[in-house]
C-alpha cells in the first residue's frame, strides 16, 4: 500500500477522513496529531487514479497532503535525524536534476523532532544543489516534504498538483499589510486562488454583511465597482472611494434590478440556512454565469450533513462549483457558485 501524510483545519481532521472512507472504498485512515493530520492509505496500485480524483474534485476538508516514500525514528538526535533526511534525499537524484524543488518541513507540536522548519531544510539543501537541482520557496517542479510526528518521521517527495496545495500543509499566507482592514480580507483572497478566480474578471459586486469592508476593499483594489450591504459603518478609508455605494441595511431588507452584478459575496455571521434564504431571494439580481462566493457556518453538529443540506439548496438556482474549507476558515467553509 501506499500512505499519505494529510492535513486539515484544527479540529476537522474527523471529517476530512470521513470524506475519504465515502469516496475511496477499502481505504484506511488513521490519525497522527489529534484533529488536525492524520494518514490515508491506498493500495499502490490505485495512486494514479485516487490522486487524479481528488484533483478533480477536492474534498472539502482536506487540505493538503503527500505520499509516504521513507520513514524512520524520530528522535531529538539532531545528527541521526538530518542523516535519515540526507539519505532519503540521496534517492531523488532521477526526479530532481536539473529541476526547480521546494522543501517542506513540517512538526507535530509535541515531536522531538530536533530542527526548525528552514534548519530541516537547510540540512538537505546541499544533497538537492548535488543534483543540479534550484532549491525554491514557489513555482517548484518537485516538492520534497518532510513531517515529524511523535514516534515517526515521514518523507515523500511529489508534483505540487498532487499536493492539492504548493503551501506546507496548504497553510496559505499572505504577506501582512498595515492597512489592512480585517483579517476576513485574507479569506477572500484565499478563495480567489483555491478556486482559480481571478476577482479582476468582474465588473461590479454586490457584498452582503460588508462592514467593515474587509472584502469590499479586496474587490476596490481590484477595480470592481461595490454595493455593500450593511447596517453598520464602513472603515473610513474607504468611504469617500467612488466606486463603493453603502447601503445602511439588513442584507434581507435590500433588493435589486434583475442582472445588477456580475459578483456577489457574503461573508455575515449568521446562520447557514438564513444566509441561504438571503442569498436565494436576491439570486435574480445575480446576471446569468455570475460567480458567488459564500462563507457557510458550520454552527451545527454535523459539519457533512450540513453542507450537503446546502449544496442542494444553493444548486437550486446555482451551479455550485466548489466547497472548500480554507487555511483562513475557521468553524465554517468556503463555497463558490455560479448563477444559472
Amino acid at each position: 500500500m501506499i500512505a499519505f501524510v494529510c492535513t486539515s483545519n484544527p479540529s476537522f481532521a474527523p471529517y476530512a477522513m470521513e470524506e475519504l472512507r465515502r469516496r475511496f472504498q477499502g481505504a484506511k485512515v488513521s490519525g497522527l496529531a489529534p484533529g488536525e493530520t492524520f494518514m490515508f492509505a491506498i493500495e499502490e496500485q490505485e495512486r494514479e487514479q485516487t490522486l487524479k480524483e481528488l484533483r478533480r474534485k477536492e474534498p472539502v476538508f482536506l487540505r493538503h497532503l503527500f505520499p509516504v516514500e521513507a520513514e524512520g525514528e524520530a528522535s531529538g538526535d539532531r545528527e541521526a535525524t538530518a542523516e535519515l533526511m540526507r539519505a532519503f534525499a540521496a534517492t531523488l537524484g532521477e526526479r530532481l536534476k536539473g529541476a526547480k524543488a521546494a522543501i517542506q518541513v513540517r512538526k507535530e507540536q509535541n515531536s522531538p523532532f530536533p530542527f526548525s522548519s528552514a534548519e530541516g531544510r537547510d540540512t538537505i539543501v546541499p544533497v538537492v544543489n548535488g543534483f543540479g537541482a534550484e532549491v525554491v520557496a514557489r513555482e517548484a517542479d518537485w516538492i520534497i516534504s518532510i513531517y515529524a510526528s511523535k514516534k515517526k518521521l515521514f518523507m515523500g517527495c511529489s508534483r505540487p498538483r498532487d499536493n492539492l496545495s504548493d503551501w506546507p500543509g496548504g497553510a496559505v499566507r499572505f504577506r501582512k499589510d498595515d492597512s489592512l482592514i480585517s483579517r476576513a480580507a485574507f479569506k477572500l483572497l484565499e478563495a480567489e486562488k483555491a478556486f482559480n478566480l481571478p476577482l479582476d474578471r468582474f465588473s461590479n459586486a454586490l457584498d452582503l454583511g460588508a462592514a467593515p469592508g474587509g472584502w469590499t476593499s479586496v474587490l476596490l483594489e481590484r477595480g470592481l465597482k461595490v454595493t455593500a450591504v450593511d447596517p453598520a459603518e464602513m472603515d473610513e478609508s474607504l468611504v469617500m472611494n467612488p466606486h463603493l455605494r453603502h447601503i445602511r441595511r439588513n442584507a434581507a431588507e435590500v433588493s435589486f434590478s434583475p442582472g445588477s452584478f456580475d459578483l456577489f459575496v457574503c461573508d455575515m455571521s449568521w446562520d447557514p440556512y438564513h444566509t441561504c434564504r438571503i442569498v436565494s431571494e436576491l439570486a435574480p439580481s445575480i446576471s446569468a454565469g455570475g460567480s458567488g462566493i459564500i462563507t457557510l457556518k458550520l454552527m451545527y453538529r454535523k459539519p457533512l450533513q450540513t453542507i450537503d443540506e446546502l449544496t442542494e439548496e444553493y444548486g437550486r438556482l446555482f451551479d455550485v462549483r466548489q466547497v472548500k474549507q480554507l487555511f483562513h476558515n475557521r468553524e465554517e467553509v468556503t463555497i463558490w457558485v455560479k448563477r444559472k
